[in-house]
Order: structure tokens, then C-alpha cells, then sequence
């Protein structure tokens, strides 16, 4: 699904934006909302939860940060999400700001905002304004990540042939002078020959499917401009593929 690129003037009037801090705070989202994203995402109640309350916090940093903020791959997961309950987004969300909370995403043109160097710096803020780092499972830290390279999906393969192959050999040396061991090595031999041909293939997971949706749509849903990344879910992964936009600032 795509959509043209526009933005919504909203009126902004009303107690609660006195201190948009503490009504973020206890913002409740619609449970749809958090049930598709844990859906989307394969994510257990528990993880949405938390994805949910680190959304709020990226919320609370678009307005207090005093700079434009870019979310973490999770977090801009169920900011997504929360773009697609309209009603919720603009009727009930936005007049709880000091400006329209619009998403942003990269277009891969020169001159984009560099999102990465902002998701560093929403970092820094978060440790600023919430006084703790923020959790490295929602919001990836892409240095240490740089530094850990996760394995592919072939190395594991790789690694689960290899340990076949050994509890094979073991198996056909321990039974040698029994059928037992001659199956025992055919039967290596095709696992061997299935491992292997499953190594050489490109995984399609869930980076993939993302990847997809994002070319989709993702970002795009009813034309929105603004700014985040995912957490992890990724730095060009977990974090700077697009960031927020309040028409000249949200901060109060």
C-alpha cells in the first residue's frame, strides 16, 4: 500500500498541552494496534509491551529532545503501526503535542538527513532525559553491533553440518561391524547433502520480508514525512532509516 506525500494542519489547542510529558506518559494505545504489530513481528506479548513503552519514550524525546529524533527499528515498528489507526494517530494523539508528529523516511538521494548520526544522538538524549541507557534489545547500540557481527543463517548450517558429519563418524566407528553403522553413515551422508544445499541458499527472513514492506509502503502509509529507525529492529539496520518531522520542531 502507498500513498502520496502530505501533511495534515491539525488545530493544537487544549489543556493537555500544557505538559504533553506526562499525558504521553500514560498514553494508552489501541490493543489492535499492539496485537498487529505482535502479529507483524512475530513478537511475544511481553516484547510488544515493552516495544510499546519505548514508543511512548520516543514520543516523549520528539518533544523534549530539543533536535529531531530517529527510533530504533522496533520502535519505529509500532510507530508504523500506530500511523495506520488514523483516528487514534491524529484525533487523539497529535493534539497532545506542540506540533504534528510526521515520519519521515529516507529516500536514498543525496542530501538526505544523515538518520544514522541522528539515531546516535537520540541515543544520548535518551540517556539524558530518562536517566538510564536505553535497553540494547529495543534500541541496538550500532557501534556494538559493528564490533559483533551476528552469523548468517549459512554459518549456522555450516556449524550444524559439521557437528552431523562428527556424530556420524562417531556412530559408524562405535557400530562397524553392524548394519547399524552402514546405515548410520547413509543416513550422514544424506543429511550431509541436505545441510549443504540449504547453506547455499539465501535465507528469506524477516530483514527480507521487512524490506518488502517497506518498499511497499511501510513509511509511506497515507503520505506521512517524519523521521525514525527500527530497532534493530538495525543502524543501517537498527537504527537511521528515517526520522521524525514536526514543521520546524516538536519540542515545547
Amino acid at each position: 500500500m502507498t500513498g502520496t506525500a502530505r501533511t495534515f494542519p491539525l488545530p493544537l489547542s487544549g489543556p493537555e498541552t500544557a505538559d504533553p510529558t506526562a499525558a504521553l506518559t500514560g498514553y494508552d494505545f489501541p490493543p489492535a494496534m499492539l496485537r498487529r504489530a505482535a502479529q507483524e513481528h512475530g513478537w511475544s506479548p511481553a516484547f510488544t509491551d515493552r516495544a510499546a513503552r519505548e514508543y511512548r519514550r520516543f514520543l516523549i524525546l520528539a518533544v523534549t529532545a530539543g533536535h529531531p529524533v530517529t527510533p530504533s527499528r522496533a520502535v519505529d515498528a509500532v510507530w508504523h503501526e500506530h500511523l495506520t489507526f488514523t483516528r487514534d494517530y491524529w484525533e487523539r494523539l497529535t493534539p497532545l503535542l506542540p506540533a504534528p508528529l510526521h515520519h519521515e523516511p529516507a529516500t536514498g538521494e543525496a542530501g538526505d538527513t544523515d538518520f544514522g548520526a541522528q539515531y546516535r544522538r537520540t541515543l544520548d538524549s535518551y540517556a539524558r532525559v530518562f536517566g538510564e541507557v536505553a535497553p540494547a534489545d529495543l534500541w541496538p547500540d550500532p557501534s556494538v553491533r559493528a564490533a559483533l557481527p551476528s552469523r548468517t543463517a549459512g554459518e549456522v548450517r555450516m556449524s550444524a553440518l559439521v557437528l552431523a558429519v562428527i556424530a556420524g563418524g562417531v556412530a559408524f566407528l562405535t557400530f562397524l561391524s553392524t548394519r547399524f553403522g552402514v546405515l548410520a553413515a547413509l543416513g550422514v551422508f544424506v543429511l550431509a547433502l541436505i545441510l549443504l544445499t540449504t547453506a547455499q541458499a539465501t535465507p528469506a527472513g524477516t530483514g527480507a520480508r521487512r524490506e518488502r514492506r517497506d518498499s511497499d509502503g511501510g513509511m509511506d502509509l497515507g503520505g506521512l514525512d517524519g523521521g525514525s529507525s527500527d530497532g534493530g529492529s538495525d543502524g543501517g539496520s537498527d537504527g537511521g532509516s528515517c526520522g521524525s518531522s514536526c514543521g520546524g520542531g516538536c519540542s515545547s
